[in-house]
């Protein structure tokens, strides 16, 4: 273990990319430590790296127990997040803010484009002999960040997507005749993981049938109609699952003849429901719709995982035990235990280690020929599932004021 630091300065907390259903709960684990071991102020930042740039904080320390407590069961990213491609005069504006309000410690929250962020600026600091610790706190419903068994915000994000599919399949095999087609789009962008998680609501004996299609195995247009063809012959309706990020076997995106990109130059994904409705009826004739749950699976109050909020809080904690350890440009992490029952190990990683790599879905865990998910995914996010936060608990909507 690495000799503990002597605590001086204040610290900057940062949300950023999409919000989940549990980046609060982090967040609220991350004060309730800081103020526990160290009189020191912490500041938000108000909208993310804008607010970095723009000198537009909130005193976080100023919060109460109960106002902690709240923002712990929130979801949605309470101090506000945008996605901005950071350059280097970008960093040059936030060391300087850093200097003016003597910032030696920053927590960033966010996925994988966010602790490039963290990695980016803990090497500024570094190179201009600044110092700083930097730690990363993950967040991702798309579980694609690299060294953690599973990103907080996941198991939220998939408890609603398996809700939303286990009514859809009711729905749909309420009807006899005709035999159609619904389509399903996930969030995910270039891995499969959301799409996966539909599959634990999946129903052998329902005369609705599914088909999931990830990005990791290229989607070939022509299976998927024979598959939907074979669907309805044998008598049933077909729930198609897509992940909105599949891609044909030259690497193209399905339905990608307008594609736009965001900020950071990424292609804008969604909406390959639409581009697959329209090649079924065409091809097929059989009467097809589409449902995109788009933002809605990212932030519902109705999944919240238990297990999901804890984890996310206490990597919260944790964020604040590794500076204290003299740990830094590091992200906590999580690993699951080796054993019969669910138990997490936390830990860090370095920064520079999980930056610009993706983790993808397992492939050995999907039927390509079938189009359909293996049990061993089962087993591996049935216990990140368990229990609902209760549906009773009071939000946070008080008003942060910038200082």
């Amino acid at each position: 273990m690495k000799e503990a630091i002597i605590i001086r300065g204040t610290a900057m907390v940062v949300q950023s990319g999409g919000p989940t259903a549990v980046i609060n709960s982090s967040l609220a684990g991350l004060v309730t430590a800081i103020r526990k071991k160290a009189d020191i102020p912490i500041y938000g930042a108000k909208g993310g790296l804008q607010g970095l740039l723009q000198n537009t904080f909130v005193r976080l320390d100023a919060l109460s127990e109960q106002q902690l407590h709240n923002i712990k069961y929130t979801p949605g990213a309470v101090l506000g997040t945008c996605r901005l491609k950071v350059d280097e005069q970008h960093l040059k504006q936030i060391i300087n803010v850093f200097k003016a309000l003597n910032v030696r410690y920053l927590f960033y929250i966010g996925g994988n484009g966010s602790m490039h962020v963290a990695h980016q600026i803990s090497i500024y600091a570094r190179n201009n002999n600044y110092d700083l610790y930097t730690i990363g706190i993950p967040k991702s419903i798309d579980n694609d960040l690299h060294l953690i068994d599973h990103s907080p915000g996941y198991a939220s994000a998939a408890k609603f997507l398996i809700s939303c599919t286990r009514d859809i399949t009711f729905d749909i095999a309420s009807y006899e005749f005709p035999k159609k087609v619904t389509i399903l789009e996930t969030m995910g962008r270039n891995t499969g993981w959301l799409a996966a998680a539909c599959s634990l609501a999946a129903n052998p004996q329902s005369n609705c049938q599914q088909l999931i299609y990830i990005p990791e195995v290229p989607f070939n247009m022509e299976q998927c109609l024979e598959n939907i063809e074979k669907n309805k012959n044998n008598g049933a309706h077909t729930l198609l699952i897509v992940s909105e990020g599949i891609r044909d076997k030259n690497e193209r995106l399905i339905g990608s003849d307008n594609i736009l990109f965001d900020t950071l130059n990424r292609p804008k994904l969604g909406g390959v429901s639409y581009t697959l409705k329209q090649q079924i009826h065409q091809n097929l004739g059989i009467s097809t719709r589409y449902i995109d749950t788009s933002i809605w699976q990212r932030c519902c109050t109705s999944c919240l995982s238990i297990v999901d909020v804890e984890e996310a809080y206490t990597l919260g904690m944790n964020a604040w035990e590794a500076v204290q350890n003299g740990n830094n440009n590091v992200m906590v992490t999580l690993i699951r235990q080796e054993g019969t029952s669910y138990a997490p190990v936390y830990g860090t990683v370095f920064l520079k280690n999980v930056v610009d790599v993706e983790k993808h879905f397992p492939i050995e865990w999907y039927n390509s020929t079938m189009n359909t998910i293996q049990g061993a995914f089962s087993n591996y996010l049935t216990p990140l599932l368990e229990e609902d936060v209760s549906p009773a608990q009071d939000y946070f909507f008080d008003k942060l004021v910038n200082i």
